[in-house]
This record gives C-alpha cells, sequence and structure tokens, in this order.
C-alpha cells in the first residue's frame, strides 16, 4: 500500500490490490472518495467511481482532473451518442424518459437558450430522434430491468441518469448501468480516444493529418461573427491564441500549454472546422481541444479527414 498526500490542496492517495482510492477533502465536509479502475473491455478507457454527491465529484475530482492531470482527457458525448445510449437502455430494460435538459440556439443570436422537460415517455421515442430536442444535455431514465419479479419489482425502478460529460449515476440499483449505459458509453468513448490518438500521432509528419469537425448547424455562416468565435476558442483554459486570420475565413494557431500541443484550426465551410496537428500534440490534448469546441458551438460529428469527402471513419 502506497499513501501519498502532496500538499494541502491536493488529495490523499491509496493503493492497494491494484487499485487506486483518491480521498477528497474539504474543510468542513465530508471527504470524497473516488475509485479509478480500468476498463477490462477497452485499452486506454478508465472509470472514476465514488457515492458521493453528484455536485462533490464534480466540483472535487472533475475539477482536480481537469488542472493536473494533462495525460487524461474526458469526451463530451455528441446527441447522437447520447440517443445511442438510451436505445442500449431500451434494449435491456422496459425505460422511461422522465428528464431531458437540452439547449439550442435561436438565430442570429450567438448564445444558447437552455431547455428543460419533466416528461414520462417511452425511451424508444427519444433513441429515434422523434422528440424534438436539438442538443441533449441530460437524460433521466427510469429503468424496469426485463425478468425481475417479487421484490426487485416491488422495490420500484432503477433510476438512471446520463450526462453529455460522461457522468452517469443510478439510484435504486445498477444493474442497467452496467449491463447497458457504461457498455454503451465505452464503445463510443473508445472510439473517440483511438480517432484522436491516431491523428495527434501524424503531429511529427510532414503532412499532419486534420481532423473534422461536422456541425450539425451551419455555425460559421456569418462572417461578421468570426471575432467572436476567435474570441470563443481563445477561452479555452490553458491555452494561447497566436497568428490568426478572420477574413474571410477563421484560421489561427494555438498552444495547449498543459503539455504544450499545438494546432493550426481551419473554418472550411459554414458548419464544417478542421483541426490540424503541429510540432507535437496528444490525444489527451486534442480531447479537451474537441470538447471545448463542441462545447462552445454545439453539436457536431468527429471524423478524420478523408480526400473528397466530407470526412471518414
Amino acid at each position: 500500500m502506497l499513501e501519498w498526500a502532496p500538499d494541502d490542496r491536493r488529495p490523499g492517495v491509496v493503493r492497494a490490490g491494484g487499485g487506486l482510492v483518491l480521498t477528497l477533502d474539504k474543510d468542513g465536509e465530508d471527504p470524497a472518495r473516488v475509485a479509478i479502475a480500468e476498463s477490462g473491455r477497452r485499452p486506454n478507457v478508465y472509470y472514476a467511481l465514488s457515492d458521493c454527491p453528484a455536485e462533490d465529484f464534480k466540483a472535487r475530482f472533475l475539477s482536480l482532473v481537469s488542472r493536473h492531470v494533462p495525460t487524461l482527457s474526458r469526451i463530451l458525448l455528441s446527441s447522437a451518442d447520447m440517443r445511442g445510449i438510451v436505445k442500449a437502455v431500451s434494449d435491456e430494460a422496459d425505460a422511461r424518459v422522465k428528464f431531458v435538459s437540452s439547449r439550442f440556439r435561436r438565430p442570429p443570436r450567438l448564445k444558447f437558450i437552455s431547455r428543460i422537460d419533466h416528461i414520462d415517455e417511452p425511451a424508444e421515442k427519444l433513441a429515434s430522434g422523434a422528440d424534438g430536442h436539438e442538443e441533449i444535455r441530460t437524460v433521466r431514465l427510469a429503468c424496469m430491468p426485463r425478468g425481475l419479479a417479487g421484490d426487485d419489482e416491488v422495490a420500484g425502478p432503477e433510476v438512471v441518469t446520463m450526462t453529455r460529460d460522461c457522468r452517469f449515476s443510478a439510484r435504486r440499483g445498477a444493474r442497467v448501468l452496467f449491463d447497458a449505459v457504461l457498455p454503451r458509453a465505452e464503445d463510443l468513448v473508445a472510439k473517440r480516444g483511438d480517432r484522436l490518438r491516431a491523428v495527434a500521432g501524424t503531429a511529427d509528419r510532414r503532412a499532419p493529418e486534420p481532423l473534422i469537425v461536422n456541425f450539425t448547424r451551419k455555425v460559421f455562416a456569418d462572417p461578421g461573427n468570426n471575432s467572436a468565435h476567435i474570441d470563443a476558442i481563445a477561452a479555452m483554459p490553458h491555452t494561447a491564441i497566436g497568428e490568426y486570420r478572420s477574413n474571410p475565413h477563421i484560421r489561427l494557431s494555438l498552444v495547449d500549454y498543459m503539455d504544450c500541443s499545438s494546432y493550426g484550426i481551419w473554418v472550411l465551410v459554414s458548419d464544417r472546422l478542421a483541426i490540424m496537428p503541429q510540432f507535437s500534440a496528444s490525444g489527451a490534448s486534442m480531447g479537451r481541444l474537441v470538447n471545448h469546441i463542441l462545447e462552445r458551438f454545439g453539436d457536431a460529428t468527429i471524423e478524420k479527414y478523408a480526400a473528397g469527402g466530407r470526412g471518414g471513419r
């Protein structure tokens, strides 16, 4: 067993039996403990498991990772990804959607408008896209796993909550969470991570490969908003923009100071952006950059570049 507590602002760490447990203290409050586990199905995918309240998990653990662990990057899911997870749940259980938070833009405004719906609808409706939600942020499902009988049915449905930034929780059981939600999310995260690492690995080539971000909306249709769009990219923490051009199209250079990765970012057309690794890049850094772009500009698919087409798989 190894205990580590480098200073008063960072967590104590205990490693036992091949596992890693972080204890996150806060004055006047109970400590939050987070166990780190590597996926047994997918390489380079890790879980952070805790029974602490969701706000504590976000405020203590996720902020710690964002500030101090540049080699790790979380994945921001798309609405299509969220629907895919809901579909996996509906295949595993009798599930109904109880709550959805989403956001949308009302042109010509650049800011997003939030929307919250307390509903009671079959999960299949949300999974099919027949719900009218433009960009899904959070979904809460009431799930009754098939094949239950007796006391399990009396206890009521398992309540599963999933968020766009890959936070998942369950109440009144965790069968659906572990059998449907996490495996599907794990596959999505692994696929995105493999793609990011593959593109980042071309940074030292004479002609590195770009990563293509295809938005579901024409977010760059008005050149008059180019300066605001550049400011939005520049707001990414721990980065700096070097030279840039905003007329007629956005072209800029960005450095991630967390691990010295660097990129060229080009707006190709009104709904398409390219990220070109320069000099050096890491999959974790590209993940942070992609997450920031999706958060600031909206729903998109992430693809490798394919000559003659919009993107590739």
